[in-house]
């Protein structure tokens, strides 16, 4: 009997099903053919890789079918194809891009069968959990809901009471982190697959531990799910589309009628608007649909361990009040930072800007250094300026007053690195970005104390100074210092906030919890920001509360939706917005640069103008709800 199905072909700019005929003796292949199955197809003279997305199609008539070249391997099962079709939806992007993420890096001939039932768990280790902990995941019927742990507290009390549930999936922002615990979990007995490696262990395994593509797993019924860490942004795409991990999880979830709870420090905003819409159909539900008059995140209970053991999971957080400098002059460091360099401690110095600073500034006058020849600010380097047109070098004498000490303004990186070390006479380490030196990572023992490769036994510890890189690269400090954390709160971005409260969550568990005598030096200008008063007592509520009510007033997500589009065939794709049957819904405003900004109080609206205006040829991102926006 000759049998069509539907496929898929791996082509983003396509987006479609093709039927083709599938040959009896492909049908009776090693490798089952199912809604999910990877097959090769020809396409216009062109090998594809596709997925089955029907089976028994109709079969059209007056012409002939092309038949599968070719069974490449099992493929994500049938409700996870299912799940792509609703993220294609919730982020303006394509089937084919969010298969590919949930299918295997390669072929894949069967996976295991699932067992009947789960085994008990058997090591002591994983033994009773406190009573918050029970209430946490104790929710009828099963929704999303939103927990508070300090960024020193251990997370494994909560993997524990998942797993008691069944099969649990534990999303986590970093690899190092997943590798940590499932090796954690394998010790105590605990059947577990690390995610996306261990592409067909999920299918079998009674944990499944993994990172961002981990939420796309070939797993059946979940049982419960778990998120680390929700509101770290590793868990978002920078490129479109823009998914996040974290809702793909939520969804999952919701699907499967099933415990979800998203866990950190500092609950986001979008964890509370994922709490409070978790019963409602994902395609009509309005997230945004959260009124002002609500006061929604102060509504949904949040589930935190006891005050005094969240307060002693934070550092010690130490405000420097930098007011009374003279922003002229752009001194970079304070007395509590000076006095915190001379000591003998591993110290960690976060500086979202590198090289040296362009512009100096006469410490006696305050007049601005610059070239006599072309006017541009002069560069200032170990007491002397140069020329940035000619090279030219010539002594730091102020040409206004005559005196010779000068500051730089907006230092950066490399030249805070030139002072620092002169100012606490020892080492100090630059670490930027991925492609830094690994001495940070290389040489420091279990305590972060420099070894051989810094000096003689006894000699005092090194330095870290580098770009918030630095929070991931060493492994150990007794403080970390923000030599400059306006620029974080004061960023042109809408998450600024949220962002620099996640650079104290990593610097939190860098410097250690406040019983071993973590500290986070802040030096500053705006010490009663919200941020820094939530950090300060360990209890992030008034600012979810001030950060919710704020987005709703400039109407910015997640209490309202945004898209972003760009690109040559932008022009075109605006155009049909504004003339589609939701354009009243939507408020687009005018490009800046070559993008346009969709805004809607109705998310649904707006993911539904998206999904039906045509694409026009021609390059076009779009992104909805941004990290950089």
């Amino acid at each position: 009997m000759r049998q069509a199905v539907q496929v898929l072909v791996d082509e983003p700019a396509i987006d479609r099903e093709f039927t083709y005929l599938l040959p009896p003796e492909l049908a009776a292949g090693r490798v089952p053919v199912a809604v999910g199955t990877i097959v090769r197809v020809v396409l216009n003279r062109r090998r594809l890789r596709g997925w089955v997305t029907e089976l028994d199609a109709p079969m059209p008539s007056g012409r002939e079918l092309a038949p599968i070249s070719g069974i490449v391997g099992v493929g994500p099962p049938p409700h996870v194809v299912d799940l792509a079709k609703w993220a294609a939806w919730r982020w303006a992007g394509t089937r084919a891009h969010f298969l590919r993420t949930a299918s295997p890096d390669r072929a894949v001939a069967g996976v295991p069968s699932e067992p009947a039932t789960w085994p008990h768990l058997p090591s002591p280790e994983l033994a009773g959990t406190a009573d918050w902990v029970r209430e946490a995941w104790t929710t009828d019927p099963p929704m999303p809901r939103v927990a508070r742990l300090g960024p020193c507290a251990d997370e494994w009390p909560l993997v524990i009471e998942a797993l008691r549930r069944g099969r649990s999936l534990v999303l986590v922002p970093t690899v190092a982190w997943a590798a940590r615990l499932a090796g954690r979990l394998r010790r105590a007995g605990v059947s577990t697959s690390l995610a996306p490696r261990d592409w067909a262990g999920a299918v079998a395994a009674h944990a499944i531990v993994g990172t961002r593509a981990a939420a796309w797993v070939p797993c059946g019924q979940l049982d419960a799910v778990l998120v680390l860490d929700e509101h770290d942004e590793a868990y978002q795409s920078e490129a479109a589309p823009t998914w996040n991990a974290r809702d793909v999880a939520v969804e999952r979830a919701r699907r499967d009628g099933t415990h979800c709870l998203l866990v950190g420090p500092m609950p986001s905003p979008d964890a509370f608007v994922l709490a409070g819409q978790a019963v409602a159909d994902p395609i009509a539900a309005d997230m945004a649909a959260l009124q002002p008059a609500t006061d929604e995140p102060a509504s949904v209970t949040v589930i935190a361990e006891p005050r005094p053991a969240e307060r002693d999971a934070w550092p010690r957080l130490q405000v420097a009040d930098r007011r009374d400098d003279d922003p002229a002059t752009g001194e970079w460091c304070g007395e509590a930072l000076a006095e915190l360099l001379r000591s003998d401690a591993v110290v960690v110095c976060v500086l979202n800007r590198t090289g040296r600073a362009r512009l100096a500034f006469c410490n006696s006058c305050g007049e601005l250094a610059v070239s006599r020849h072309s006017g541009r600010a002069l560069r200032l380097d170990k007491q002397q300026f140069t020329d940035p047109d000619t090279g030219e070098e010539r002594p730091a004498v102020c040409e206004s007053c005559g005196a010779t000490k000068f500051r730089r303004a907006r230092v950066g990186v490399k030249g805070v690195a030139e002072e620092m070390e002169r100012l606490a006479s020892r080492p100090v380490i630059q670490v930027v970005g991925d492609a830094a030196a690994t001495a940070a990572d290389i040489a420091t023992g279990a305590d972060g104390r420099a070894g051989d490769a810094h000096g003689p036994p006894g000699s005092r510890p090194p330095l870290y100074i580098g770009t918030e890189a630095v929070l991931h690269r060493v492994r150990a400090a007794d403080a970390v210092a923000f030599v400059d954390f306006d620029q974080e709160l004061m960023a042109p971005r809408y998450r600024a906030a949220e962002e620099a409260f996640a650079l104290l969550v990593r610097a939190a568990r860098l410097a250690g919890p406040r019983s071993g005598d973590g500290q986070i030096l802040v030096q500053t200008r705006l010490p009663a920001h919200p941020v820094l008063s939530a950090a300060a007592e360990a209890d992030p509520s008034d600012w979810v509360r001030g950060e919710w009510e704020r987005r709703v007033q400039m109407r910015q997500p997640p209490a309202a939706a945004w898209a972003l589009v760009s690109g040559a065939a932008a022009p075109g794709y605006v155009e049909q917005l504004s003339a589609g049957p939701h354009a009243a819904l939507l408020d687009i405003a005018g490009s800046a640069e070559g993008t346009w900004r969709i805004r809607s109080d109705d998310r649904a609206a707006l993911l539904d103008a998206l999904a039906a205006a045509e694409r026009p040829p021609g390059r076009m991102r779009v992104a909805v709800d941004p990290l950089r926006a």
